[in-house]
Order: structure tokens, then sequence, then C-alpha cells
């Protein structure tokens, strides 16, 4: 009987239980591969990899006239990790894709004003995100292939706004276009210092916008989400007049356009260029409506009001 149970034990220690952990350990690389999107720090390898792509290895080449307006595009795939309960990738999900998409459109096209501003001795310039919003469409199964298709739909004197669209690879047999899963939009702003830099302004120092013309329509200017514009680079808070702000723009505009001109057909002429500013600012309304979202905010202590409690939401 004993001997049954020492090979019994032998049996167990010397074949099945290597067996069972080498399984163990092949099924948690497999998970670790499939799901590496998702793994500590991975963001921030794609978001720095993309800075160092943009602003060292193609620190060359840089954008056209014919960019401003123009997509670019990243793909990435579903991982598990990414789908809900109801099998797809979760809404929550979307957004740090966009994150990378979007930094790679902006290094791209600003690349070219932030090398201008780091040579004349300025402070340095940053983008900081100011809001999104999505609209999903179709749902994205596990695993599945996608395109994040992102560029920039318009801008006032302080925001730039950036459409980007989630889509599928292939089109569409029946139809002979692209699923569209999400679309969604983005406000930048231009920050150096506690200075805005207006967003017309660095498209000039990067080559993509021509001078503004003498006598020219004035810019839309709607002002930060508190409701009180932040002040322009330049300017001084409290004295940010148009007058001043137009002088201080072709100052800057003047020292450096020669130096980022770039080859073009002139089909962006200003006229065409405020027309598609234009025409993608008017989409961006919906957005700019929802600053005034922060007011609708209660505590329910308000009258007619209760407070329902307070729920764990977070480890």
């Amino acid at each position: 009987m004993s001997s049954i149970f020492t090979s019994a034990v032998s049996l167990l220690t010397n074949s099945i239980m290597p067996a069972i952990w080498t399984t163990t350990k092949a099924i948690a690389v497999f998970l670790l591969l499939i799901n590496i999107k998702t793994l500590p720090l991975t963001w921030h390898f794609r978001f720095y990899r993309s800075l160092i792509y943009h602003f060292f290895v193609r620190r060359t080449i840089t954008p056209a006239p014919a960019h401003l307006f123009s997509p670019i595009t990243t793909t990435s795939r579903a991982s598990t990790y990414e789908c809900d309960l109801n099998g797809h990738k979760s809404n929550s999900t979307y957004f740090s894709d966009l994150d990378i998409a979007r930094t790679h459109l902006v290094c791209h096209l600003t690349k070219s004003s932030f090398k201008t501003r780091r040579l004349r001795g300025d402070p340095v310039m940053y983008v900081a995100l100011a809001g999104v919003t999505a609209l999903f469409r179709r749902e994205i199964p596990p695993f599945t292939k996608y395109e994040i298709s992102s560029r920039v739909l318009g801008w006032d004197r302080k925001w730039v706004f950036v459409s980007s669209h989630f889509v599928s690879l292939e089109k569409n047999k029946k139809t002979g276009e692209k699923t569209i899963y999400a679309s969604c939009l983005s406000k930048y702003v231009f920050k150096s210092g506690r200075m805005t830099v207006p967003p017309e302004l660095v498209f000039q120092e990067s080559g993509l916008v021509p001078a503004r013309p003498e006598g020219a329509e004035e810019m839309e200017g709607f002002g930060g989400s508190s409701g009180v514009e932040t002040p322009v680079q330049g300017l001084k808070e409290g004295k940010m007049g148009e007058e001043k702000l137009e002088a201080v723009m072709r100052k800057m505009v003047k020292e450096d356009l020669e130096r980022n001109v770039q080859k073009d057909d002139g089909y962006w002429t200003w006229e065409r260029v405020e027309e598609e500013r234009k025409r993608g600012l008017a989409t961006a309304q919906g957005m700019i409506a929802l600053d005034g979202l922060d007011a609708e905010f209660r505590e329910g202590t308000e009258e007619g009001l209760e407070k329902v409690g307070r729920f764990f939401g977070a480890i």
C-alpha cells in the first residue's frame, strides 16, 4: 500500500505538477501578450514613443499646408482586457487610444513651432487637453483591428478642435465605405507658462497658415470653460485688447514665418483656410456649449433635492 502511495506521489511531483506548471506559465504568457496594450507603463511607452518619433526621428520632415486639415491615422486592436461584459471594447477605453492618436497629429503639425520657440528662447510651450466628447456608433469585437483617423477640425482665438474617428480597416462590401465605430471631438489649448498661445500663431510658425491679410475679419473668441479669457502670450492680463493681440501676432509671425514657409501649390490660400476653419468650427459649436455644464452641478442639499449617499466606486 505504501509503495502505491509513494508511486502516486512520485508521479504527481515528477510528471503531472511540472506539466501543470508549464501549462500555467504558457497561459500566463499568452494572456500577457494578447493584453500587452493594457499592461502597466505601456500607455507611457506609446505616448513617449510618439513624441520621440516626431521630434527626433522625423524632426526634418515638416508638414505642408495641405496637411493642416488632412487626417493622420494610427492603428490598434481591441484586447480582451479592454472588453466589457457585453463582449466588445468598453466605451471607457477609447480615450486612451485617442491620447496616442492625437499626439501623433499635434506633434506632426506643430513641431516647427516648438523648434522656432526653442531657438528664440521662449518659455516652453505645451499642449493641454481641455475636453473630449464621444459618440459610440458600432461595437468593436475582441481582437478586432481598427484605425483611428484624426484631423484638425477648426480653431478660434484660444481652442483647437480635433475630430477623431474609430473606423474599420476594410470597407463594407455593401456600402463601399468603412464602418465608423465611434466619432470623437477633442478640445486643445496651447500654453506657454500661464499664457495662452493663439492656435493661428502656432500654425503660422509651423508654415501651415498664411499671414493674416490686412483688414481681415477678426477671429472668434469663446473664452475659457470658466467664461473668462485666458491671457494670450505677450499680453498682460487685463490688457488683451484686440488691437494689441493683432500687433503681437503680426510681429512674431513676421520674424519667423519665412523660416518655416513650406512649398505649396497655392491651393490653401488664406480665404480657403478660413472657409474650412469656420466650417469645422460650426460643427464644434455643440462642444463649446458644454462649457456651461459646470453650472449644473448639484450637492443634493438644494431645495427639493436629497443626498442619496456615497457609494464605493474605486479601491
